[in-house]
């Protein structure tokens, strides 16, 4: 255990295996909500949208909304009011780039939100994995990798087992194949496509395929909503 004489190495990574954990970290959090969250923020920015904002909670994105002329909000969470669904696919190619976006989720955004005496908040998934792994080998900081299902459903697997592909990836090792393996095993891919007809599968096609987006979204909260910017 890591006390004020004996600091955590600035190489240092671990996965959060409890929400406590995220409370209480000062180094870097990354958030990893694999088959939303991660990867709609991430393509919000690589859009080209330079507004984008994280909240903890629907009432919070509702009141900015309504502070906020012109903005989109994207969640799965059926908020009363004209939305888009968390969706990557819609994110990259079915909004307006101009607008403001405001992002609240189930898992995703509560997570980065209970990052709040964390040093950085990152964003991550497979798509952006290199670039992540860049800055963080070029920045090293002791750091928490915390998959948002702790904070919603822990039989959405898939966010653990990017969380562990992670650790690889960050290492120098590339263990996205035996990953995508094991997410196909366990069923999820289609328990997500059951549950979203509209984008699912182009959602999915996004979502599971390492690489191919360059942003590295940071996240930075300030009276309750978290400004993201790409560190790209």
């Amino acid at each position: 255990m890591s006390t004020p004489s004996q600091p955590l190495p600035r190489n240092s990574v671990k996965i959060a295996l409890a929400t406590a954990e995220a409370r209480v970290w000062r180094g870097r959090g990354i958030v990893i909500d694999l088959f939303r969250f991660s990867n709609t923020i991430t393509a919000l920015l690589e859009s080209g949208r330079s507004d984008v904002r994280v909240y903890p909670s629907p009432a919070m994105a509702l009141s900015a909304r309504r502070h906020l002329a012109g903005a989109d909000i994207f969640s799965e969470i059926a908020l009363g009011v004209e939305q888009y669904d968390n969706s990557p696919y819609t994110a990259l190619y079915g909004s307006d780039p101009a607008r403001p976006a405001l992002s609240v989720t189930n898992s995703g955004s509560p997570a980065a939100a209970s990052l709040l005496l964390a040093d950085e908040i990152l964003v991550a998934c497979f798509a952006n994995f290199p670039a992540v792994a860049a800055y963080c080998r070029a920045n090293p900081m002791p750091t928490l990798i915390v998959p948002a299902c702790l904070f919603y459903d822990m039989r959405h697997v898939e966010d653990m087992i990017c969380a562990r592909a992670l650790v690889e990836e960050l290492e120098g090792r590339d263990a996205f194949p035996a990953a995508l393996d094991e997410i196909h095993a366990s069923g999820r891919v289609l328990d997500f496509l059951a549950f979203r007809p509209e984008t699912g599968k182009r959602d999915m096609e996004l979502v599971l395929k390492k690489g191919w987006m360059k942003a590295v979204p940071r996240i930075k909260f300030k009276a309750g909503a978290g400004l993201v910017e790409n560190l790209a």
